[in-house]
């Protein structure tokens, strides 16, 4: 047996320079029975499930380790391993971006990767779709170091994502990209997940179909070198090929950038959205086999970006795709050990990829430190904390949490939109005190809505927090 057959007996994420999970027990799953020796220690494999199983010890931060693994009579050396923490980056082109397609703006970057060696490792997976069932493992890919050669090939968010936490708690960060541009969300969801929606399981298991897939590419229209791509927008696909052999090893959390390819359908992301997060937290808890992890929140930590602004600007308008995709984003910070980035003003009106990818990655981090590390942070912006209608002066007070040292106009006034029985008006809102602000609605006949920021792009967005974050879009019923 050599090397390359080995090799082919374990998860490529088991590699040269491969980052693990600190403080958690570590899976090393074979086809045949194994030894593993790793820091003085000799552990042997026992059969689980029809395949064999070894789980190392949990260990703390820091490298670089070597390991040893034998199958029969052949062995084979693993390479500047390191403990630390590991997170999944998934979603579509947002999170799929690399850092080599923003080099002119970054181009300090690829300099700085190689002065400070900062141990940040990034892990691409092949881009594969499965109607059949989820597989055992991914099919390829290996651990690249941030550096001059290789920084390129990095996701541009979750670099600047990694750099922000590597640089204050110098901790080695493995970064798992699954991402696939232009996938909705049920893509990367199991069929347990879409069981509310039979439609898109039924679907997919017709995609199962040689014969099916032929005849819906043939009347897509698209070229024969889009025919993957075609259909990794199909449901589960994704999930079973990319996302469910991923589960099976121990993450920090994961990051998540997506929700362009749902505007068709806004009114389902909520659900969709929360139900993916769930179904992933229970399947990691399960399939990680990790005593020491207690609970499905506990176990997956998830941080995601809320889509920025698109399209031309407008006023607001309450059927808005993507204020309501934004709306519906942020409701899965009903769920426990959630952290939304608001994106808002990052984005460009001309292009569905905005290149401002080094804020984003910021904005995650200030979520992730304000949910993991208690950081008494603004994180992700002011939302409102409660309202309050005074009758007497047709005017509402409208109070907000997450205001730093309060809140700020970023032009002379700020506009939110009042809805009326005879249509709808721009009104200014004017800031009362650091975490409040006023609207007169006098003007207005039966005032019914107020919207805040609420269009794909909308040019009222004026109120920021001293801290440079924006006031997250509302929309309020009178």
């Amino acid at each position: 047996m050599d090397r390359n057959d080995i090799r082919n007996k374990l998860s490529p994420l088991i590699n040269d320079g491969m980052i693990i999970q600190r403080n958690a027990s570590f899976p090393i799953r074979t086809q045949e029975k194994a030894s593993v020796s790793f820091l003085g220690k000799t552990y042997e494999s026992a059969e689980k499930d029809g395949k064999w199983l070894i789980m190392l010890d949990p260990l703390e931060a820091g490298g670089p380790f070597s390991m040893e693994i034998q199958i029969g009579d052949e062995k084979i050396k693993i390479d500047d391993i390191y403990a630390g923490d590991v997170w999944l980056c998934a979603g579509q082109s947002n999170m799929e971006m690399e850092m080599s397609q923003l080099r002119k703006l970054y181009n300090t970057e690829w300099d700085e990767a190689e002065k400070k060696q900062m141990l940040i490792r990034h892990f691409r997976t092949p881009k594969e779709w499965d109607f059949d069932s989820p597989r055992s493992d991914i099919s390829g890919g290996n651990w690249k170091t941030a550096s001059k050669e290789s920084l390129g090939e990095f996701s541009a968010v979750a670099y600047f994502y990694a750099k922000y936490i590597y640089e204050k708690y110098k901790i080695p960060i493995g970064l798992v990209n699954a991402s696939w541009g232009g996938t909705p969300v049920e893509a990367w969801m199991s069929r347990e997940a879409l069981k509310n929606y039979p439609e898109k399981i039924e679907y997919s298991e017709n995609c199962r179909s040689v014969e099916f897939r032929a005849k819906e590419f043939e009347e897509s229209g698209y070229m024969i070198a889009e025919k993957e791509y075609l259909f990794a927008q199909k449901p589960i696909g994704n999930f079973n090929a990319m996302i469910y052999p991923l589960l099976k090893f121990s993450y920090k959390g994961v990051i998540w950038y997506q929700g362009e390819s749902n505007d068709s359908a806004p009114e389902d992301y909520s659900s969709l959205f929360k139900s993916m997060i769930q179904d992933w937290r229970k399947l990691n808890l399960q399939l990680t086999i990790n005593s020491k992890q207690k609970n499905e929140d506990e176990i997956l930590p998830f941080f995601f970006v809320q889509l920025p602004v698109w399209k031309e600007a407008s006023d607001n308008n309450q059927h808005s795709a993507w204020a309501m995709l934004r709306e519906a984003q942020a409701s899965a910070l009903e769920l426990p050990n959630t952290g939304m980035a608001c994106a808002l003003e990052l984005g460009m009106w001309d292009d569905i990829h905005p290149v401002n990818k080094k804020d984003v990655g910021y904005r995650l981090f200030l979520a992730m430190e304000k949910v993991l590390h208690n950081v008494n942070n603004s994180s992700p912006g002011p939302v409102i904390r409660e309202q309050r209608i005074v009758n007497s002066e047709n005017k509402i007070l409208i109070f907000f949490d997450n205001c730093a040292e309060g809140l700020i106009k970023k032009e002379e006034t700020a506009y939110v939109c009042v809805i009326g029985s005879k249509g709808y008006k721009r009104l200014p809102a004017e800031i009362e005190r650091k975490d409040c602000i006023s609207i007169d609605y006098s003007s207005i006949i039966n005032p019914r809505m107020i919207l805040y920021a609420w269009a794909d792009n909308p040019k009222d967005r004026q109120l920021f927090n001293s801290d440079g974050l924006p006031v997250i879009p509302f929309k309020i019923d009178l």
